[in-house]
């Protein structure tokens, strides 16, 4: 499973590295000229920061509602809450994802490649399971 995991991880960082990119390339240059002073440049990093977390969002949302991310799904794993008393909600998910992915950049997750649970994952009170 943990290969599952590391193979999840990546599709997760693909798909957040594609949509910054289509944010960049593709959504900005139609609604803010690129700037070439100062003066919108502060426009300009606003409107991507909501347009890269207003589209990851928008993609990642509908899998969080089934307790899961795009990659996680792809290889069919599933995030379950290890504390009975607290169901799993999407927002946990996201604070999750958002623990282990932006936050931490990836330290937090190392103690999952040695079997034991990530510092995400404990501090949510999650787990991943494999739904096969």
């Amino acid at each position: 499973m943990l290969f599952r995991r590391v193979l999840a991880n990546f599709v997760d960082v693909f798909t957040f590295v594609a949509i910054v990119v289509a944010v960049f390339v593709f959504v900005l240059p139609f609604f803010v000229p690129i700037p070439d002073g100062q003066e919108m440049g502060p426009v300009w990093a606003v409107l991507a920061l909501v347009g890269v977390a207003g589209f990851t969002l928008a993609i990642q949302w509908p899998f969080y509602l089934n307790n899961q991310t795009i990659g996680k799904a792809f290889f069919g794993l599933r995030i379950k809450s290890t504390n009975t008393a607290r169901p799993l909600t999407p927002t946990i998910i996201l604070q999750r994802e958002l623990f282990a992915k932006i936050f931490t950049a990836y330290f937090m997750c190392l103690p999952v490649l040695w079997g034991s649970p990530g510092y995400h994952d404990i501090a949510c009170e999650t787990e991943v399971d494999w739904l096969g």
